[in-house]
């Protein structure tokens, strides 16, 4: 591993001086073309080389996305190997390079052409999958490809998308969403395809999320002359009700449910806030709570209060 890694070094350094291509014994390569999302066997020829002396081979293609593996010499003009180009390779033309075990560099300028393809499968990346209290103007997150003119998002109701409640395209990602699109407590299900000049591609796996349940609302624009937690109303309730509470400075908020024997059950708010009086909506519906006795607890900078909530169902 380590001599591989100083080579790749000393193969950057010939290349950025220009040196690697100078008096190249390598003749072409077969093929010399390819598309995204494809492999292929491939053999480098060359004239006036002694490759069979080499233990091993290793091909490089500048320019990134295709990879070479299984590289040995049939004898000192034939090199044999397997290629595979990444589905969001660049295209254009590639330089191929050939390393030996002495450190000896061959290459071919722009000697590999790679093609666009149709999109590859779109990776999924934030809200997770199977994630609870997602905010209702999350951000739509997936991996991005450059190669890709656009992409469509889809968000649903159910995972066979006869309900879609947003279709859109964009460029690329990342998508914030605005309010009013997801609805408090309910659970979503979300794709994500390509497309390019070639067409379009097939659509990511379908990932789901649950909208978390409290909506916090700022209820007043004047500043607050203390912390102050109220009692939530309806108290008891079933299967929601609305709290209250004051900050006369911001600072990082925390709301934590309890049950009746202390242990955290869930942590409702756990974001910065500016000073305020806020109101927030907790639906108990995500979290299947029994029902009973339940405190919770605000705390921000120094400032800590508890009260007494009670479920019934």
């Amino acid at each position: 591993m380590q001599v591989k890694v100083i080579k790749y070094v000393l193969l950057i350094i010939l290349i950025v001086s220009g040196k690697i291509f100078s008096q190249s014994q390598l003749v072409n390569c077969i093929p010399d073309t390819g598309s995204q999302s494809f492999d292929y066997p491939f053999q480098l020829n060359g004239t006036g080389t002694e490759w069979t002396l080499s233990p091993y081979f290793e091909i490089y293609f500048w320019g990134g996305g295709v990879f070479a593996d299984s590289v040995r010499a049939i004898n000192d003009t034939v090199i044999l190997a397997h290629i595979y180009i990444d589905a969001k390779a660049d295209t254009g033309y590639k330089t191929v390079i050939l390393g030996d075990a002495f450190l000896n560099f061959d290459s071919i300028p722009q000697g590999f052409k790679v093609f666009l393809w149709f999109p590859a499968k779109p990776s999924l990346l934030y809200p997770p999958n199977n994630s609870q209290n997602i905010n209702q103007n999350t951000i739509m997150i997936w991996d991005s490809n450059k190669t890709v003119d656009s992409f469509k998002l889809q968000i649903a109701n159910d995972s066979l998308f006869t309900s879609i409640v947003f279709d859109t395209t964009v460029a690329q990602p990342p998508v914030q969403l605005r309010m009013g699109i997801l609805q408090l407590g309910q659970k979503y299900y979300w794709r994500v395809r390509g497309n390019n000049i070639k067409g379009v591609g097939v659509w990511s796996d379908i990932w789901n999320f649950r909208v978390r349940t409290t909506g916090i609302y700022k209820i007043s624009q004047s500043i607050p002359q203390k912390y102050e937690l109220l009692q939530n109303f309806p108290n008891p309730f079933n299967p929601t009700t609305i709290i209250e509470y004051k900050l006369k400075e911001k600072g990082e908020v925390k709301l934590i449910l309890y049950d009746i024997l202390g242990k955290e059950t869930i942590t409702l708010i756990n974001q910065f806030q500016d000073a305020g009086h806020y109101q927030f909506r907790f639906n108990t519906y995500t979290y299947n709570l029994s029902s009973g006795v339940y405190f919770y607890t605000l705390i921000v900078n120094n400032y800590s209060e508890t009260k007494r909530m009670v479920i019934l169902k």
